[in-house]
């Protein structure tokens, strides 16, 4: 008897984004879990704010925008919607923003997400609002 795993070929690389982009990138608790351990480790620091571009890139949130973690009621909290500064983006679907010269902090956001093996960490600064920010894409 042989057995057989079945698998999907994307032929280019449009089909291959619209696929990407239907699968959620991260389920909501472990979003909150990185956040929580990178946290722990620098708290003295303001928690970045959640950039979410696409409905579908986290598992348990059905809406883009713009949210804070809440660590005492253990809840995402919508802070607004995607700024036209962000709206554009169509590289990524999911973000942590930073002030611009908090190193220590985006370190230790770094260490926590690349402990999931499956995701990875793209670095910008880029102005949104009106401030210089430093993003970290979280891919896969």
């Amino acid at each position: 008897m042989e057995i057989a795993y079945p698998f999907t070929i994307y032929k280019n690389a449009e089909e291959d984004w619209l696929a990407a982009g239907s699968q959620p990138l991260i389920h909501v608790n472990t979003l909150a879990q990185i956040c929580f351990r990178a946290f722990s480790q620098v708290p003295n620091f303001p928690k970045p704010a959640i950039v979410i571009l696409d409905h579908q890139a986290v598992e348990g949130i059905s809406q883009p925008g713009r949210f804070e973690l809440d660590f005492d009621h253990n809840y995402f909290k919508k802070t607004g919607e995607v700024g036209p500064d962000l709206a554009k983006e169509k590289r990524y679907r999911l973000g942590l923003l930073h002030e611009k010269n908090a190193q220590e902090v985006i370190k230790s956001y770094e260490k926590a997400v690349l402990l999931h093996g499956e995701l990875a960490i793209v670095f910008e600064n880029r102005q949104v609002d009106s401030k210089e920010t430093a993003i970290q894409w979280i891919t896969d």
